[in-house]
């Protein structure tokens, strides 16, 4: 499936959307989400109210997953410093695990 359906037209109501799929359990689902949001910065829009949403998914396993957080970081961190601060810090607990 091509990826470009997470570029499609935004609708009413989608950051809430959004947002609940970040917060939900299925990983699938949560990287569907990050992937739209991805998709939404690079085309200009702004989902940078998403950012406490976004960094709470990277406690994760999943490396596609963690790799989509950290694009969306990299790209934040220096509107949201003080939210960059929690992903800096995942990231190094991230570095100091075994696995």
């Amino acid at each position: 499936m091509s990826d470009a359906k997470y570029f499609t037209t935004t609708k009413k109501g989608e950051i809430a959307e959004l947002r609940n799929d970040l917060k939900g359990d299925k990983r699938e689902k949560k990287k569907d989400a990050i992937k739209k949001i991805i998709a939404s910065m690079t085309v200009g829009k702004d989902v940078s109210s998403l950012f406490p949403d976004v960094i709470n998914c990277m406690q994760t396993s999943n490396l596609e997953l963690k790799k989509l957080v950290y694009l969306y970081l990299m790209n934040y961190a220096k509107s949201q410093p003080d939210m960059a601060i929690m992903g800096v810090n995942t990231i190094v607990r991230d570095c100091d695990d075994p696995n």
